[in-house]
């Protein structure tokens, strides 16, 4: 299968509606995408991990999960009476209630209102069901006067928010939700009279295939729309995972949203394995290829080459196993290295991303199917990076010419041994077709304890141990310039479009090794002004725990929306007082705020008022001459003695070192000053002089 060559989403109009919405009641949603590509199996079904009943049967040949027939109280029996592979559910209704403020959880009941109690303080209509065979949810604040057919719409406030969820997952699994967690999580918008709208393909810990998470999110609003009627406006809100949905939306212009709150939010998804690949590698270099381990257990010098926070009073993850590894195999642990938001926060996405025979949720599948399945992210979008002869679907990640610590040498934080030890030694990982299952112990299907490892260095280019010859570095990996240009051109990459306002709003995390890091608005903000997007649609807030502006960022997004329809859609001169950048004590009152409040190196400016207060790190292609937008998939490569006569190594004189410096780097090194390969360079231009997309007068 090829890779994805076809137009840009920004530039390309999407397929009409062929299934006639709303849904009928007792009647399930399309199962197949409308434009997202084909199926992908397997498929996990979660419909009873997540109370709703056992999904429907949809064949008798074996394929999916079994179904069960259920007794008169609807318990379920010992006896298979059919399967399903598409995990569909009859579209019903279920209310949800609380009495008090104090409540956490909502009381639940289903299809039927008259349960519930006339002292509610908080009445929720909940409509389920299964559209493109991902879980969707449906919530209005209602009274005891709705029914079914009838909903009572007296309590909703003609407004939308549609919430995007985060976490780390390779598809083929429905995902797990839970419309008491959902009540909770947005009682504060229902209690408003906002609806609300949710779907388990919008939360990222089920898959991070964004064209399959935009064709269901648009028609997840078309069954709102035909059930209760069009709103005035839709917000999003959502973290991680969920915000970076939300700037790919925006500028991807679907139309699901028209403004958005983006909570530790990152640009995209894609753009961030760059860094996250880098981790364990040189993780496993600082800790055990090193000729001087000691020198790197020093955070100051290990966060000088990863960029990341590094934090000497807490221990890495899982680094307790490790060490029950080293005594069963009779060796004495190594010493604990510092933590950091690599081998900390990162720990475990690299071979869920990357490696084909790793997968968190192995156990639940047969083992045939484990066997005959590749398990990557790259697998999870094969629609958009093409597969090989093999059915395997390529990586678009490369770390080849990557002069990992090239600032921390220009720093003098490290010498020119050390710089180049360190990019002769780290290596880079294994081509899919070459690596091996993870020894992650149970977690990857391994009970021999004695082999666990959380680096994955058997799947590095090195295998864990360093070369006998200075003549032979660790090979780097060169991944597909086709797969990455694809990731462009699919729209998986958010190259700083944007079409409507969409507010980054964080808590400061980066002293806590979080992998929400500081820098991830800045980078978003980079990609605005490379675009030429006007930077005011993006607010950055962000404040000091435990303090979190989520609502208040929606309050003021309601009222940018409000002006904007009032406004014949001028999103600028609607733009409210409260929506510059600012930063937050921890009880939520405004520090500074302004134009120039988050300046520093980033865009060649003396650090603002707020980055003084909560100053941001970087990634390790920061540290090696990437600019903060880190959107590189394939660097430019320069000769080694170009480079040299060019300065990239500041005051340091390298030619005495050229010829060591070939050796590592026999294709050139990264001239960041160039654009990155695989961008197709008529999609740049494209996308500049693409219409943006206004909210129509209500």
């Amino acid at each position: 299968m090829p890779p994805y060559n076809g137009p840009h989403p920004a530039l390309a109009e999407r397929p009409a509606e062929t299934f006639p919405f709303p849904i009928d009641f007792g009647a399930t949603g399309p199962d197949e995408p409308l434009f997202a590509g084909p199926n992908q199996y397997p498929f996990l079904c979660q419909t009873e991990e997540s109370h709703l009943g056992q999904p429907l049967i949809d064949n008798t040949r074996g394929w999916g999960i079994p179904v069960y027939a259920e007794t008169l109280k609807g318990q379920r029996s010992q006896y298979v009476i059919g399967y399903s592979k598409d995990c569909g559910l009859p579209t019903r209704v279920h209310y949800l209630y609380y009495r008090n403020q104090q409540e956490s959880f909502p009381q639940r009941v289903d299809d039927n209102i008259d349960p519930v109690p006339d002292d509610h303080q908080l009445l929720v209509r909940a409509e389920s069901g299964t559209i493109n065979r991902f879980m969707y949810v449906l919530l209005l604040p209602t009274s005891r006067a709705d029914q079914l057919t009838k909903p009572d719409l007296s309590r909703w406030n003609g407004k939308l928010i549609y919430y995007f969820r985060g976490g780390i997952s390779i598809g083929f699994q429905q995902g797990k939700l839970s419309l008491q967690r959902l009540t909770r999580d947005m009682r504060k918008a229902l209690e408003q009279g906002y609806a609300v709208a949710f779907s388990t393909a919008n939360e990222t810990d089920n898959t991070y295939n964004i064209r399959l998470q935009e064709d269901t999110a648009l028609r997840v609003k078309r069954q709102f729309v035909a059930r209760y009627g069009e709103p005035a406006f839709t917000i999003g809100i959502g973290g991680s995972g969920g915000g970076l949905q939300q700037n790919l939306f925006a500028q991807n212009q679907p139309g699901i949203i028209d403004g958005g709150v983006a909570l530790i939010a990152y640009p995209d998804m894609v753009t961030q394995i760059h860094y996250t690949l880098d981790c364990e590698l040189l993780e496993y270099y600082f800790d055990h290829l090193a000729s001087d381990t000691g020198f790197w257990r020093d955070p100051a010098h290990r966060q000088a080459v990863s960029g990341l926070s590094v934090n000497n009073e807490r221990r890495p993850r899982l680094s307790w196993l490790s060490d029950i590894a080293q005594l069963l195999r009779l060796e004495w642990p190594d010493p604990t290295p510092p933590a950091s938001e690599c081998n900390s926060g990162w720990r475990g996405s690299v071979p869920l991303v990357n490696n084909p025979h790793f997968h968190s949720d192995y156990h639940r599948f047969a083992r045939s199917v484990r066997e005959r399945t590749y398990w990557t992210h790259w697998q999870d979008n094969r629609d958009i990076y093409g597969t090989d002869d093999s059915g395997r679907a390529p990586s678009p990640w490369s770390n080849d010419g990557v002069q990992y610590g090239l600032q921390a040498l220009k720093n003098d934080t490290i010498s020119m041994a050390q710089f180049l030890e360190l990019n002769r030694r780290v290596g880079s990982w294994l081509p899919a077709q070459d690596m091996t299952e993870e020894r992650y112990w149970h977690v990857s299907g391994d009970s021999r304890l004695y082999r666990f490892t959380p680096y994955g260095e058997h799947n590095m280019t090195h295998h864990g141990v360093n070369s006998t010859s200075p003549e032979q570095p660790a090979p780097r990996f060169n991944g597909s310039i086709a797969a990455a240009t694809a990731a462009y051109q699919s729209g998986n990459v958010f190259m700083g479009k944007l079409n409507i306002p969409v507010m980054d709003v964080r808590m400061y995390l980066d002293h806590q090794l979080n992998i929400h890091h500081t820098w991830a608005a800045l980078s978003t903000r980079q990609r605005l002004l490379n675009a030429g997007t006007d930077i005011r649609l993006q607010p950055i807030w962000i404040s000091q725990k435990p303090y979190n502006p989520m609502w208040d960022a929606i309050a003021v997004m309601d009222q940018w929306l409000t002006r904007a329809a009032l406004s014949n859609g001028d999103l600028i001169s609607a733009r409210p007082p409260a929506a510059t950048d600012r930063c937050l004590s921890s009880e939520g009152d405004v520090i500074y705020e302004g134009e120039q409040v988050w300046d520093s190196r980033w865009n060649q400016h003396p650090d603002g008022n707020c980055t003084r207060l909560m100053p941001f790190n970087q990634g390790s292609r920061q540290i090696a001459g990437e600019s903060i937008a880190g959107n590189t998939f394939q660097c430019a490569l320069i000769p080694v003695e170009q480079a040299i006569i060019e300065g990239f190594y500041g005051d340091i004189d390298a030619s005495p070192y050229r010829q060591q410096l070939q050796t590592i780097f026999p294709n050139g090194v990264c001239d960041y000053r160039q654009p990155d390969r695989a961008l197709p360079p008529e999609l740049v231009q494209e996308l500049k002089t693409a219409t943006s997309q206004n909210i129509p007068a209500q």
